[in-house]
């Protein structure tokens, strides 16, 4: 086929205009969207897990007595609400009791530094494993055990070893 001879289709051809090039703005503003969301996610995370290690460390550096004091405040709250039940509250308290004491194992022998409540300590010893270790127990936790292990905890922190800040 011969240009001069076909000048018709030539000038039809002459007429189409290409489409315009491909608008790339939208997929670019989408794909950095994606891209700060997931920075985001992982810097949160990473921020989080510090956090909680940070709690952590500071925690290993308190007294034990000290730490589990602080515990003891939120095992109370949790209590007090009913988030946990009377089980799961001795449990806990008796965990504290021996980390805060600095025990290896609680016996009905009270350490030395609160002897003049061994009554007080057999009998708290012995609610928290009737509370554990039977099923279902007519005995409750009360108050006024918790204050009792408070202030078993507040006779055993040593403000010395602290550079006397006490609490």
């Amino acid at each position: 086929m011969n240009d001069a001879a076909n000048p018709e289709i030539l000038n039809r051809l002459a007429d189409i205009e290409l489409p315009a090039p491909p608008d790339w703005q939208p997929l670019l503003m989408a794909s950095g969207v994606i891209i700060i969301a997931l920075m985001l996610i992982i810097f949160t995370r990473l921020y989080i897990r510090h956090g909680k290690t940070s709690r952590t460390e500071i925690d290993a550096h308190l007294d034990p007595a000290l730490a589990a004091r602080l515990k003891l405040q939120q095992l109370i709250q949790d209590w007090q609400s009913q988030a946990i039940s009377d089980r799961e509250a001795a449990y806990r308290l008796t965990t504290l009791l021996r980390l805060g004491l600095d025990l290896p194992q609680l016996t009905p022998t009270c350490p030395p530094h609160i002897a003049a409540d061994q009554h007080a300590w057999q009998d708290t010893l012995r609610l928290c494993a009737n509370l554990r270790y039977q099923e279902t127990s007519a005995l409750r936790l009360t108050p006024e055990i918790f204050q009792r292990v408070e202030q078993w905890l507040v006779k055993s922190y040593q403000p010395s070893q602290h550079n006397g800040r006490g609490v």
